[in-house]
């Protein structure tokens, strides 16, 4: 993924989980992306900055960022300190997960 963060999750049948860390120094390329998939993002600590069909957000710890299936987000920025969070998926996305080879469900316009 991103060059300053680190990845683990977990996969189930119908829902995934990947905690994300995000250095303060990462650089972010501003492509957005979409899938089917719904998404939560559940803020740990720090401050992301999130773009979700062309209106920007900013999620600190403690707040919730959701994501309809078939929008073009991105991560676009992060906090002086870095930050921490989970992104939850439904359906579940193993592709989110390490040694996984298939498809992914990444998609870019």
């Amino acid at each position: 993924m991103r060059a300053g963060s680190t990845r683990a999750g977990i996969c189930g049948d119908m829902i995934s989980a990947v905690r994300v860390e995000t250095a303060a120094d990462a650089v972010f390329d501003g492509k957005t992306h979409w899938h089917a998939n719904e998404q939560i993002l559940v803020m740990v600590s720090g401050k992301v900055s999130v773009e979700i069909d062309g209106v920007r957000h900013d999620a600190e710890a403690g707040e919730l960022v959701f994501f309809p299936a078939g929008s073009r987000h991105a991560a676009v920025a992060v906090g002086q300190e870095g930050c921490v969070y989970y992104e939850l998926f439904a359906p579940a996305r193993p592709d989110q997960l390490p040694g996984f080879v298939g498809k992914s469900v990444l998609r870019f316009d």
